[in-house]
Order: structure tokens, then C-alpha cells, then sequence
């Protein structure tokens, strides 16, 4: 299913995020980068959460968190987790990822105690840059390389500059989102 949400949006998701330059992935390589995020989820590495509809037979999308490397955490402070999402091209635009990420921050916050969220995006990405936004993260700005090296444009180059948002568990309200969304 997860194989199929990818092919069906190769050139939508190519132009969005680096991993999909390695699309179409064989089956047999899916299931070994499927058994890592498992290995990750149970060592409390990382958490990746696949968007299904709602009658559970079609893959929209998926979420993940994971620990923030050495050079975000030195831009936004300790304890934080890197969220990142992608939906199918047919998926988007319907809230999918920011009542996804909505939930990541709940979990990040009430389960695994983190003090701060963080997206990071390629500028470029300003489709991306609506989830923070209506989740209520609050823009850093646009950082060079220097300051978050290594961060990969959707080409799988090094992209010149990433664009950080940050939501901090002391004033994050996430709950009134997932609240007004689930009545309709």
C-alpha cells in the first residue's frame, strides 16, 4: 500500500523530498526500510506513523519524529524532535499532514516529554510551510548551511538554506486543532 501511494505520486513527491529520488523502491527494499523504522520505534529513535482514509484501505501519506541532530538542537535548544511528513498528490490540500503532525506534537509533548517540536523545509517547499503555520509553530526564519549543514534539496543536492519552525511544549495547543477537526 505504502509502495503504491509512492508510485502513484513519483513526480509529485520527487519534486518535494529527496527520498523519493530513490523511487520506485522494489519490494524487498521497502520492507527492509520498513523493519529499520520498526527497530527505530521500538529503540525510541525515531516514530513513523502512516496516514490511512478512513476505512483503513488506502495510504494518504505518513508522519515520523525522530531526535534532532547535533546542529538543530544547537539552533533550537535540547530536547527536541524533528517531525517530518509527505501525503500522496491526491491527498493534499485536505488537512491530512497538520492534523498528522497535530497528533506528533501531542505524542512528542504527553508521551515522550519532549520540551519542542521542530519542522525544518526547504524554502523552496512552501506547500510544506502550511502545517507549522496552522499548527502555530513559530518561525525561526531561513538558516544557511552553515548553520544546519547537510539538509537535502528534493533533487537529493545540499540545499543552500532550510527553513525552521519551532513549537515548544509550554506554549503548544495542538489539542484545540485536533478538538475542531474531529467535529467535522
Amino acid at each position: 500500500m505504502i509502495n503504491e501511494a509512492v508510485d502513484a505520486s513519483l513526480a509529485h513527491l520527487q519534486s518535494s523530498v529527496a527520498w523519493a529520488q530513490g523511487a520506485p523502491m522494489p519490494l524487498p527494499a521497502l520492507a527492509a526500510r520498513l523493519a529499520e523504522a520498526a527497530a527505530a520505534f521500538d529503540a525510541g529513535r525515531a516514530w513513523s506513523f502512516t496516514i490511512f482514509n478512513l476505512a483503513g484501505a488506502r495510504v494518504l501519506g505518513a508522519v515520523a519524529l525522530e531526535r534532532a541532530e547535533a546542529a538543530l538542537v544547537a539552533l533550537v535548544g535540547g530536547d527536541a524532535l524533528e517531525a517530518g511528513y509527505w501525503l500522496r498528490a491526491d491527498s493534499t490540500g485536505r488537512g491530512y499532514a497538520t492534523e498528522a503532525t497535530a497528533c506528533l506534537a501531542e505524542l512528542a509533548f504527553a508521551r515522550l516529554g519532549t520540551q519542542r517540536v521542530v519542522i525544518c523545509h526547504d524554502p523552496a517547499n512552501v506547500g510544506s510551510e502550511g502545517v507549522p503555520r496552522r499548527l502555530g509553530f513559530r518561525c525561526l526564519g531561513i538558516v544557511a548551511d552553515a548553520v544546519l549543514p547537510g539538509r537535502q534539496a528534493a533533487d537529493g543536492s545540499i540545499r543552500p538554506a532550510t527553513k525552521v519552525w519551532v513549537l515548544d511544549a509550554a506554549t503548544h495547543d495542538t489539542s484545540s486543532f485536533l478538538a475542531a477537526r474531529s467535529t467535522r
